[in-house]
C-alpha cells in the first residue's frame, strides 16, 4: 500500500504490482516527487486492478470497525471531485451519520445499466426458467455470483478458476461494451467447445437485453462465430465389444489384503489401504450394474440414471421408461406418457442388486451424498474400468447404446423397426406411434436376442 499525493497524472498511470491481485495508493500530502502539497484528504485512495480497473475508494471506521467502500471510477470521477466526496464523508461521520445509509444519487443509472445489473436482471427474469445445468454454465463462464453453494465444497480438491467477462466489467457500462471486449476474453480460452459455449451465453444475454429495451446497441457478439469442432469417430470392433461386454457382465473379484501378522502402524496403513480398495471395488461394481442395463435395454445413461424403482415391473419384466418424448398427436397437442419396454431377466436381476444395495432411496442408481437425488457421475468408477486390460482409452458411457444396436442390425434376424421402436428413435414410425399402446410382448424378441449376443445367461 503506497502513500502518494493524487494527481491526475498519476492517476493515469498508475498500474498494478506483478504477481498482486491489487494496489491501492493512499491520498497524502507527499507527491511522486517528494515535495509537499496541501489538499490531500484523509480516507481517500486509488485502487488499481491486474486488470488495469481503476476505482476511487474511502477507507473509514464507524462504530469501531474499519471499511472501505468505492466512490466511483476514474471514467466518470476525477480527484477532484473525488476529494470533495470524501470531505463530505468524512463531516457525516464526525456528525455520528454513516455515510452508506444516505441515499445518494446513482450515477451509473443515469448514464446506463451497468454489465452487472443487466446480468442479475437476466438470471431473475429468463435464466430463472431454464435448466439447472444451463444456469450452472452461465454462471461458470459469465457470472460466477449466481453460482450455487456446493453441497460438498471438499470434493474434487481445488480447481482451477479463471475470470470471467462478467467479473471483469461488472461495473462497465453496457453499452460501451464492444467486440474489442468479446474478443480477448474468448482468446483466452483454449478450449473450443468452452469458448463456443461462452459465446453462446454472451450472445443470448446481449439479444434478451436488447429485445427487452434495456439498452439501446447492436450485439456485441455480432462479429464472432463459433470455433470449428472436428470430433474424432469412436469406434470399436467386434472383439472390443465382446470384451468390453464381457468385463461389465462378469466384473473383476475384489482383491484381497491380509492384515495377519501385522501390528501397529502397519497394520493401520494395511487397514486404510484395504478399505480404499473396497470402496473402489464397490464403485466398479455399482458402475458394472448401470453398463448391464445400458447393454440390456439401449437406453440412454440420462434414462437409467433418473430410472426408479416403481418404474419397473419386475414380475412381468417390463421397464415403464420416464424419459419418453412424447407422441405427437396433433400439430399443437403432444401426449406425454411413460414408455413400456420389455426387459431382460439380468436386468431385473440388477435393479434388485441396487435395491439391497440402496435401500432407503427411490433412485436406482443414487446420489452417495444425498439419497434423494440421482448419481451424477460415475468419473472415477469409469477410470478403474478404463484401466482394466483390453478396455480402449476412449471409452465413453454413451458408446454402449451405439456396441448395443450396431449389435442387432448386423443381420440378427430382428427388424430394424422393431429396434428403432424398442430404443424410441424417430423416423418412418412416427404414424405408428400415435397408436402405440403399450404391448411390449412383441418387443420381447429383441431383447432376448440382445441378452444371446452378450453372452448373458
Amino acid at each position: 500500500m503506497a502513500k502518494l499525493y493524487l494527481t491526475e497524472a498519476l492517476v493515469k498511470s498508475a498500474t498494478c504490482p506483478i504477481g498482486k491481485s491489487q494496489e491501492i495508493i493512499c491520498d497524502c500530502a507527499r507527491g511522486v516527487d517528494g515535495k509537499l502539497r496541501n489538499g490531500s484528504v484523509k480516507g481517500l485512495g486509488l485502487r488499481v486492478t491486474q486488470h488495469g480497473a481503476k476505482s476511487f475508494i474511502h477507507t473509514y471506521r464507524f462504530n469501531g470497525k474499519s471499511r472501505r467502500e468505492v466512490i466511483g471510477t476514474n471514467d466518470n470521477m476525477n480527484v477532484a471531485s473525488a476529494r470533495m466526496v470524501v470531505q463530505q464523508r468524512n463531516h457525516e461521520i464526525d456528525q455520528g451519520v454513516d455515510p452508506n445509509t444516505i441515499k445518494s444519487v446513482d450515477h451509473r443509472k443515469k448514464h446506463g445499466e451497468t454489465l452487472g445489473e443487466i446480468i442479475d436482471a437476466y438470471v431473475d427474469q429468463h435464466l430463472s426458467k431454464r435448466s439447472k445445468s444451463h444456469r450452472a454454465e452461465f454462471g461458470r463462464l459469465i457470472a460466477p455470483w449466481i453460482r450455487e453453494e456446493p453441497k460438498n465444497p471438499n470434493r474434487g480438491g481445488k480447481r482451477q478458476t479463471r475470470l470471467t467477462i462478467g467479473q471483469a466489467f461488472r461495473e462497465t457500462i453496457a453499452e460501451e461494451i464492444t467486440p474489442r471486449h468479446i474478443g480477448p476474453y474468448l482468446q483466452r480460452i483454449p478450449s473450443d467447445s468452452v469458448a463456443n459455449s461462452a459465446l453462446r451465453q454472451l450472445r443470448a444475454l446481449f439479444n434478451w437485453a436488447i429485445r427487452m429495451q434495456i439498452v439501446d446497441m447492436r450485439n456485441p457478439c455480432g462479429p464472432f462465430e463459433m470455433r470449428k469442432i472436428i470430433k474424432q469417430r469412436r469406434d470399436y470392433t467386434p472383439e472390443q465389444v465382446r470384451l468390453i461386454a464381457q468385463r461389465v457382465f462378469n466384473p473383476p473379484m475384489k482383491a484381497a489384503i491380509s492384515l495377519e501378522g501385522l501390528e501397529g502402524e502397519k497394520k493401520r496403513l494395511a487397514a486404510l489401504q484395504a478399505g480404499h480398495a473396497g470402496r473402489e471395488h464397490d464403485q466398479l461394481l455399482e458402475l458394472c450394474n448401470f453398463m448391464g442395463i445400458l447393454f440390456l435395454t439401449m437406453a440412454r445413461p440420462t434414462e437409467v440414471k433418473h430410472a426408479r424403482y416403481e418404474h419397473f415391473d419386475l414380475d412381468r419384466l417390463i421397464w415403464h421408461k420416464h424419459n419418453t418424448k412424447g407422441i405427437k398427436l396433433s400439430r399443437t397437442t403432444y401426449e406425454y406418457a411413460f414408455r413400456s419396454v420389455p426387459i431382460h431377466p439380468k436386468v431385473g436381476e440388477l435393479v434388485q442388486q441396487q435395491r439391497l444395495r440402496w435401500p432407503d432411496s427411490g433412485f436406482v442408481f443414487p446420489n452417495h451424498t444425498d439419497l434423494t437425488q440421482p448419481r451424477d457421475n460415475f468419473a472415477r468408477a469409469i477410470k478403474k474400468f478404463k484401466g482394466l486390460e483390453g478396455i480402449p482409452a476412449h471409452f465413453q458411457l454413451y458408446d454402449i447404446k451405439r456396441m448395443a444396436i450396431s449389435l442387432m442390425i448386423t443381420g440378427q434376424g430382428v427388424r430394424r423397426e422393431d429396434v428403432s421402436h424398442y430404443v424410441d428413435h424417430r423416423g418412418n414410425i412416427d404414424t405408428t406411434m400415435i397408436y402405440d399402446l403399450g404391448f411390449v410382448d412383441p418387443l420381447r424378441p429383441v431383447t432376448h436376442k440382445l441378452g444371446e449376443l452378450l453372452g448373458v445367461d
